[in-house]
């Protein structure tokens, strides 16, 4: 209960969490929580992606995050919620999958709310 695990900017809290390591000295964890949430600060931004689930598996072999059972990502004002989300920390990029029955809540499919980029003009 209540796991707090510290990685460079990459945190996650969880109810369990098992981390290993193999002989080349790769990271592995798997955290499962109410739900597990997911932060990590993106590189040469002053903002943070967030994201959480029912379970999150993470590399750092890949530096794949998969998020889980009702998960979600905020980045910024973006916001996808689906059943998996596999998030890569290097590159920053993430996919999202639906999931559950089509009869379900969610009708087994993705929610993805993008916000326009500002975009200022240079002085001349």
């Amino acid at each position: 209960g209540n796991v707090i695990v510290i990685q460079g900017t990459l945190k996650v809290e969880a109810d369990e969490v098992t981390v290993t390591r193999d002989g080349q000295g790769n990271q592995t964890l798997v955290a499962f929580g109410k739900p597990v949430k997911f932060r990590q600060k993106m590189d040469d931004k002053n903002e943070y992606i967030e994201g959480e689930g029912s379970r999150v598996d993470y590399t750092t072999i890949n530096n794949l995050a998969i998020l889980t059972g009702n998960a979600r990502v905020k980045r910024g004002g973006d916001l996808v919620v689906g059943n998996v989300i596999t998030y890569n920390t290097s590159t920053e990029v993430y996919e999202v999958k639906g999931g559950g029955p089509a009869n379900g809540p969610s009708k087994g499919r993705v929610t993805v709310i993008l916000q326009p980029e500002t975009v200022q003009k240079k002085k001349k």
